[in-house]
């Protein structure tokens, strides 16, 4: 990315940075790939289009017309709920 601003806050840079490690990609291409998306779902939310972006393991993103909400799969939601009772029981030690 040099030296221009991706217009990204500095904790979204650190994920985007974060993520191009785990996957072995440039940290611009991760940038690039969220910035098309996010550009698609602007498009389509205003010009009222149906659309769902799935993604794999975690959940849809359900858009109708102006309604968009998050679909969580059990199984993640169970795995979080879990890890977040380990983390409370280990900071109450």
């Amino acid at each position: 990315l040099g030296g221009f601003s991706t217009g990204l806050s500095k904790a979204d840079e650190l994920v985007c940075a974060e993520v191009a490690l785990r996957l072995h990609k440039p940290k611009d291409t991760i940038v690039m790939c969220i910035k098309a998306t996010l550009k698609i779902c602007e498009w389509a939310l205003s010009s009222g289009q149906n659309f769902d972006f799935v993604f794999k393991d975690i959940g849809v993103l359900v858009c109708r017309r102006n309604h968009v909400v998050m679909r969580f799969f059990e199984d993640l939601v169970r795995e979080v709920a879990q890890s977040q009772r380990l983390a409370d029981g280990l900071l109450q030690v």
